[in-house]
């Protein structure tokens, strides 16, 4: 199988902290090209990425905000795709619109939620009000969608809701997420223009990201992590989504407004990652990518200490690894009271 990560463009309602993609939308928006592209390039777009992908994830900026959102996701079906659709949720708030989308094809669904809270998730979309509405379309889908679709969340770490992971993991789990994703913050744009407020050091959120994948574990939900290097998931190395990635499977992105037309992300990937020369003496540095390039011109590699023991130079046998001692979950931690969600 193969996948193409196709941006809409990079109008939003959310403003968040840690957004990667403002960068490109400065450079459309002062090239003099819409914000967002219109319908008939993407459909033309769709069309080339379909004589190599059978995968689309439709991306942004926020794409339930285009209006054009359904007729491209019918026309992405007819066209013989397998739809995810990566969204803040807000808009699907509206059971209406909600409902009519999931009508038009078998989609998956990723929905962010970067907070146990209005407080957190607020601080960080920048958008007061958004935390409900986001919850309000995660109950709307799992409501509607049956068992034609999945819906996976994902939680973007930053300084802001990295105290409360564990929280966070514990109130998605009760709003009935299938999976759910750690992501470590890429400093492009704005996490970038605010990189010491907006991305933490790993050693100081590694008891969290930790207790938050054995809260998971606990439950039965799938759980992985993004960017987070082995010698940091101590126990949970098996969890890195970066070991689930089969770099002989075609994965195209199309940034809109960049020179490349088509970018191969899992060339490019590596390519912005960085690894310390003391990587060598880890046993899992044949299997480990490293952090983003920008963490380390930062912070620096002393956090990164290499883990002894026998070379590993196979992904599967990263996975095939047994999970060692579980962490306890105390109840402070793990409890998390049912909200009111308002309309």
């Amino acid at each position: 199988m193969s996948k193409a990560d196709i941006k809409l463009g990079y109008s939003c309602n959310n403003e968040c902290i840690h957004c990667v993609i403002s960068d490109f939308r400065d450079i459309v928006i002062n090239s003099g090209m819409p914000e967002d592209i219109p319908a008939e390039q993407y459909k033309s777009e769709l069309r080339d990425s379909r004589r190599r992908t059978d995968r689309i994830v439709f991306t942004g900026g926020e794409p339930t905000i285009r209006p054009e959102l359904q007729d491209l996701v019918a026309f992405a079906r007819d066209l013989g795709f397998k739809i995810m659709i990566q969204t803040n949720g807000r808009r699907l708030a509206r059971m209406d619109y909600a409902t009519a989308l999931c009508s038009l094809s078998p989609l998956n669904f990723c929905i962010a939620l970067h907070g146990p809270n209005p407080q957190v998730h607020d601080q960080i979309t920048r958008k007061p009000g958004s935390f409900y509405e986001t919850v309000q379309g995660i109950r709307n889908i799992i409501e509607i969608r049956g068992t034609s679709s999945s819906l996976s969340g994902k939680i973007v770490i930053s300084k802001v809701n990295a105290p409360y992971l564990t929280q966070t993991a514990r109130f998605m789990l009760s709003l009935g997420f299938s999976s759910i994703n750690l992501t470590f913050p890429h400093a492009c744009g704005d996490a970038r223009k605010n990189f010491f407020e907006v991305v933490p050091r790993y050693s100081d959120i590694k008891e969290e990201i930790l207790n938050s994948l054995e809260l998971c574990i606990q439950q039965g939900v799938g759980v992985d992590t993004e960017t987070i290097p082995l010698c940091i998931l101590s126990g949970y190395e098996h969890l890195a989504m970066e070991l689930n990635i089969n770099q002989e499977e075609y994965t195209e992105l199309k940034q809109y407004g960049s020179k490349e037309k088509i970018i191969s992300w899992n060339k490019v990937r590596l390519e912005i990652k960085s690894k310390s020369p003391r990587c060598k003496e880890c046993r899992f540095d044949e299997v480990c990518e490293g952090p983003w390039n920008e963490y380390p011109r930062n912070y620096g590699f002393d956090e990164f200490i290499p883990v002894p023991g026998e070379p590993v130079t196979r992904c599967q046998d990263v996975k095939n690894l047994l999970h060692r001692s579980p962490l306890k979950i105390s109840r402070e931690l793990a409890y998390i009271p049912d909200l009111e969600v308002r309309g």
